[in-house]
């Protein structure tokens, strides 16, 4: 099971990079409907999507979706819950 951490809340269109990646600036293709996330806040349960981009032989995951302020949440694969250092 993949663990998501909260990235940041961005406008639409505005800039965020992954690896390099401006997402913005790719098709976000959905590869799961449904991934419990917490907002950063007040911890609150969201449902948002997982996303893949692709830029060159580079394959992005992601999560994201709208919170009730009209930010957009991203969420990053956390790797420290992979046991990844």
């Amino acid at each position: 099971m993949v663990n998501w951490k909260f990235a940041k809340a961005v406008d639409e269109n505005e800039e965020f990079k992954i690896n390099g990646t401006n997402i913005w600036n790719h098709y976000w293709h959905c590869v799961n409907k449904k991934v419990e996330v917490k907002g950063p806040y007040e911890g609150q349960v969201y449902f948002f999507k997982e996303y893949e981009i692709t830029n060159g032989d580079q394959k992005i995951n992601f999560v994201a979706g709208e919170f009730v302020n009209s930010k957009v949440g991203i969420y990053i694969k956390d790797d420290l819950s992979d046991g990844k250092l």
